[in-house]
């Protein structure tokens, strides 16, 4: 696991995504003068979804797309969604600005900061606007862009941050268990599962940023044990969510590659 943590992922293709793969804690007072702790959020089983701006013209459209990939989840998972927006830049803005530009553009349900403890550099490069989706306890960056947001990968980053906090969607146990070994994956792996019942299965994996990068089986199965080889010669190091879809139900793994 120790090496799972500090693997460090080369440059992902697409603007200005990073190789952060865990979050970084802060403890930090918002715009309302109200403290958060990152860490206690995602331990509780909140996702957060976090925004820098400066705030600028440029920021309006990507952020806008960010609040409404987070405000799709607050009717299924309420309470659970958080969209946290921020400078670092005490010295050019102020929460005033910020809440300005906030309302402005449509918004509200947004909590601010202006605090050099959120910083950027903690996820790698700078550049705004920049979003984050972080989830889990294990602190897990599910997705990370700078300037321009796939609005899709958003709302599967949203998801899989979502189960991977829940262990399995809400509704009956049909999924008993999966896991994958071996993890760190070389040039195959397997994924091991139970179904409860007979169901239609998918399995794809996705990239941290959202991105569906394969499709490891689509068919029906029986109730049992099941077992699947994963090809993962062509994938990238890296690390990559194992995403088992049964019916209405699904459960996520996460899993590095290293050749």
């Amino acid at each position: 696991m120790k090496k799972l943590l500090l693997f460090c992922l080369a440059l992902l293709t697409g603007a200005g995504l990073s190789a952060q793969t865990t979050a970084t804690d802060f403890t930090c007072n918002d715009c309302n003068s109200v403290s958060h702790n990152l860490f206690t959020e995602l331990d509780a089983g909140k996702v957060v979804v976090l925004v820098w701006v400066m705030p600028c013209g440029a920021c309006i459209g990507p952020s806008q797309s960010a609040y409404a990939a987070a405000q799709s989840f607050s009717a299924s998972y309420p309470g659970r969604v958080l969209f946290y927006l921020s400078d670092d830049n005490i010295t050019t803005t102020t929460c005033a600005t910020l809440n300005t530009w906030a309302t402005t553009n449509n918004m509200p349900n947004s909590t601010r900061f202006v605090n050099p403890a959120i910083k950027m550099l903690d996820y790698g490069s700078n550049g705004m606007p920049k979003c984050v989706i972080l989830g889990g306890t294990s602190h897990t960056v599910f997705y990370n862009a700078n300037n321009t947001f796939s609005s899709s990968a958003m709302t599967t980053a949203i998801q899989n941050a979502l189960n991977a906090t829940t262990g399995i969607t809400e509704q009956q146990n049909e999924i008993s268990s999966i896991s994958v070994f071996p993890n760190p994956a070389g040039v195959s792996t397997s994924v091991s599962y139970t179904l409860e019942s007979s169901a239609d299965v998918r399995i794809d994996i996705y990239n941290l940023v959202g991105e569906n990068v394969k499709n490891v089986f689509t068919g029906k199965q029986s109730a049992g044990e099941q077992k699947l080889d994963i090809d993962s010669s062509k994938l990238s190091n890296g690390i990559y969510f194992v995403k088992l879809s049964a019916g209405k139900l699904e459960k996520t793994v996460m899993i590095s590659v290293s050749h």
